[in-house]
């Protein structure tokens, strides 16, 4: 029980020196984290990559974000697509999803209102988070499909239109429709 105080005291450590003006101790503070981060790692980095970090920061947040295999990640980067201080950096919470293989098929819906409502560079995510999943469930590729349908009718940028229409011929294969 020790070990684990201790442990998760130096993590949270860590995740304050993240927010340092020192690139030196925000990068030192990312190989703590990358050693021994779990899933509570992925809100301070989101945190930090948001507060427009110096490139090399930024590049070994992105890093370690891409290659998180914690149990509970999928979680953590459904909740953070929620929080608005987190909203610069939705694009790159959504690449996640995909980049670390992560198995988020109890959320299409989640990713189907990103498409319709986000920004073009989130569909892009979002239409790249549903090619490279595996398996969705038939219900929610059924909802998914109707809506997406609906909002390409809707959608005037032709270039998130076609990712709309990307997401549905996705669906719509998998439904044999």
């Amino acid at each position: 029980m020790a070990e684990k105080n201790t442990r998760a005291k130096r993590m949270d450590l860590a995740f304050a020196a993240l927010l340092s003006d020192d690139d030196a101790t925000a990068l030192t503070a990312l190989t703590r984290i990358g050693n021994e981060g779990d899933a509570r790692a992925i809100q301070p980095l989101l945190t930090a990559l948001a507060r427009n970090p110096a490139p090399a920061v930024a590049q070994r947040i992105t890093s370690l974000l891409y290659q998180v295999k914690a149990a509970d990640a999928t979680d953590a980067l459904i909740a953070a697509l929620d929080e608005p201080a987190l909203a610069s950096v939705r694009q790159t919470t959504l690449a996640t999803f995909w980049n670390a293989g992560l198995d988020a098929r109890e959320h299409l819906d989640r990713f189907i209102d990103m498409a319709i409502t986000g920004s073009a560079e989130e569909c892009f995510e979002c239409l790249t988070i549903i090619e490279n999943q595996e398996l969705w469930p038939d219900k929610a590729a059924r909802s998914g499909l109707a809506r997406t349908r609906k909002a390409i009718e809707a959608e005037a940028d032709t270039y998130k239109r076609s990712m709309l229409e990307g997401i549905a011929q996705d669906l719509a294969g998998r439904l044999g429709a």
